[in-house]
């Protein structure tokens, strides 16, 4: 429950951030890229959104969204 509270912000993050994300080879998979993305929720909570890619086919999927624990 601790981590669905966030997914409406998650999925917003993801549609509309204007920043790029932090982006690496997955080293356990040379075959997929993961992305984080950072948000604070309207509650001042700092959040990720992780997301993978497939480099072959550049599908993209969601992976998790996290609250980080005591940030400030």
């Amino acid at each position: 429950m601790r981590r669905m509270k966030f997914f409406d912000c998650g999925i917003e993050l993801i549609r509309k951030s204007t920043l790029e994300p932090i982006s690496k080879e997955n080293s356990n998979k040379r075959s997929e890229i993961l992305h984080r993305f950072a948000g604070i929720s309207k509650d001042k909570e700092l959040f990720f959104v992780q997301i993978k890619e497939d480099k072959r086919t550049g599908q993209k999927f969601l992976i998790s969204i996290f609250p980080v624990e005591k940030w400030q």
